[in-house]
């Protein structure tokens, strides 16, 4: 009787003469690499891992790999930086690695967070003037709720689409620096 065959030992037959290039088994390597990190810092977004313990994971790594740098973790975690986030524990992070200029990335984020503050105070205003001539609703218990506002959602989405590229830019610096 034929021999049944798992799809496993199929592939295996159909690749063994199969060779990466060493561009390719580089780009393999960074994949994984990556990947391993994003992991690391995703246990330590959820609070599995401390700083401490991330740092030491990162050495296994680095050991296991052969790398010589920290450029991949540093990398990985100027990808979680975002606007309009809490990025404090990400700034802990690139502060005991020692690198060198996160001062123009928070300036980007501070920028940001003051201009869709004054954006939003406006917005407010403009709500709640509103409710008080149509509505004839006002005083202090009266919140607009702003993210239910489309014209409020444009706006933030025009500022966020403002300070994204600006974000991107400092992060590039910074990688390369």
């Amino acid at each position: 009787m034929a021999e049944i065959k798992s799809t496993l030992d199929l592939v295996m037959e159909k690749t063994k003469y199969l060779n990466l290039s060493s561009g390719e088994r580089k780009a393999q390597i960074d994949k994984e690499v990556g990947s391993r990190i994003r992991g690391l810092l995703q246990k330590f977004r959820d609070q599995a891992l401390n700083a401490d313990n991330l740092r030491s994971e990162y050495q296994k790594l680095q050991k296991d790999y052969g790398l010589s740098e920290n450029t991949p973790l540093i990398k990985e975690i100027c990808g979680q930086i975002e606007i309009g986030k809490d990025n404090h524990a990400w700034f802990e992070l690139l502060d005991q690695l020692k690198v060198a200029d996160i001062e123009a990335v928070t300036s980007v984020l501070r920028e940001f967070d003051q201009v869709i503050d004054a954006a939003a105070r406006e917005r407010s205003k403009i709500l709640l003037d509103k409710l008080a001539e149509e509505h004839f609703i006002s005083g202090t218990a009266v919140v607009p709720n702003l993210e239910a506002d489309k014209d409020w959602q444009k706006k933030a989405g025009e500022i966020r689409a403002e300070f994204e590229p600006l974000l991107n830019q400092v992060k590039t610096k910074l990688l390369a620096g």
